[in-house]
């Protein structure tokens, strides 16, 4: 083999890939290079072969000569790094060329006796892909200035409506409370009494629709946080007179997320369901944690499904859009809540009808590891670099 390597025919076949090629010995000395790699490097074939002062200047005109070196002791030492290595390169004329790094073994009678160092171009693909990141950042940020503007018009507005809301709301009260009992007015005042409490209700969901999410991580037991809730949403569907029987079972495991806005958008399922199951009618949640060795969950599911008559089909396309709602009270932003916070920890909701009956919802998040999890990680990393 080695004989081959150094004959005619083999620098022939090198100079036929359209790649750059180049061939270093155990030791790491450069004994064979294509035209390729010479055009890419900026430096002839001869002298990247006989002149040690050329390897200095290669790695000097790379943006990280430290990972180029340990790219190489790893690949001279016949590890594998686990993928390509990514360089910028300044070429002698001062253009910048994005270089795409992966090496082979040269082995014979099962012995190493070298390393086949392969160079692809890639700066056209990066380019391409930097204008595609300029591109979608540029939409990115009109659509959040878009955003932005909608949150601040729909703040104004909400704020302009609130004392009105609840100035009618207010005098209608004491108006109630002079009348006397047989005043024919007082079904009249008691429908603008309501109506301006519905007003109110909705004034103050634009308003907290329009307040930003701002998630703070911290871990918790994902049993721990559903009984909770559980026992939070009893309270209150207790002072309605629901009566749900509540079933809850499945996998716990330790989550990194805002446990409060996972609480919150659970809340909004748990009370829909409870709502639509019929009195003392059975609701089920069902946990599911994928757990890693030290106990977290890296994925985790929580799902709720009542006994209620389910959901028409011509309505599931617009559950979660705003003020959007088939009960006689409320304002319809329980669901589209949800759905923006589930957004917000990079989850995800969905609800539909259930093929035996009633309506399931299902809260799925990504559990982030722990904060410790990542300092000892990095740790570990700079250690072995």
């Amino acid at each position: 083999m080695l004989v081959f390597a150094q004959s005619g025919y083999f620098h022939d076949l090198l100079d036929s890939f359209a790649l750059g090629v180049v061939i270093l010995n155990a030791r790491g000395r450069v004994y064979a290079a294509n035209t390729a790699a010479a055009a890419l490097l900026g430096h002839s074939r001869e002298e990247l072969l006989s002149d040690p002062a050329v390897a200095a200047d290669v790695f000097r005109r790379t943006d990280n000569p430290k990972a180029l070196r340990r790219y190489l002791r790893t690949a001279l030492r016949r590890e594998h790094p686990g993928g390509p290595l990514r360089l910028q390169y300044r070429a002698l004329d001062g253009t910048s060329l994005h270089l795409s790094l992966t090496f082979s073994h040269l082995v014979e009678n099962e012995k190493v006796f070298g390393v086949m160092l392969q160079i692809t171009d890639v700066t056209e693909i990066m380019t391409l892909h930097e204008r595609e990141r300029r591109i979608l950042d540029e939409k990115y940020r009109v659509e959040r200035e878009r955003v932005e503007s909608l949150r601040a018009l729909s703040s104004a507005v909400a704020h302009q409506l609130r004392n009105p809301a609840m100035s009618i709301g207010g005098l209608t009260g004491l108006l109630l409370k002079k009348s006397p009992p047989d005043d024919p007015a007082r079904p009249f005042l008691q429908a603008v009494l309501e109506e301006s409490k519905r007003l109110e209700a909705i004034v103050a969901a634009v308003g907290e629709a329009t307040l930003p999410l701002s998630p703070q991580t911290s871990c918790f037991s994902l049993r721990d946080l559903v009984q909770s809730r559980l026992a939070h949403v009893r309270a209150v569907t207790g002072e309605r007179g629901l009566s749900a029987v509540w079933n809850l079972h499945g996998d716990d495991g330790r989550l990194c997320l805002d446990e409060s806005l996972l609480g919150q958008a659970l809340d909004e399922i748990l009370l829909n369901a409870a709502e639509a199951s019929p009195s003392g009618g059975r609701v089920d949640v069902a946990l599911s944690a994928h757990r890693t060795a030290d106990g977290h969950a890296d994925h985790a599911s929580i799902t709720v499904r009542d006994q209620g008559p389910g959901i028409a089909a011509d309505i599931i396309p617009f559950l979660f859009d705003p003020f959007f709602t088939t009960k006689a009270v409320g304002v319809g932003m329980g669901l589209c809540r949800a759905r923006r916070i589930m957004a917000a920890l990079d989850g995800e909701i969905r609800v539909d009808n259930h093929p035996d009956g009633g309506t399931v919802a299902i809260l799925q998040v990504a559990g982030a590891p722990a904060p410790d999890d990542d300092a000892d990680a990095e740790k570990s990393r700079e250690a072995a670099v």
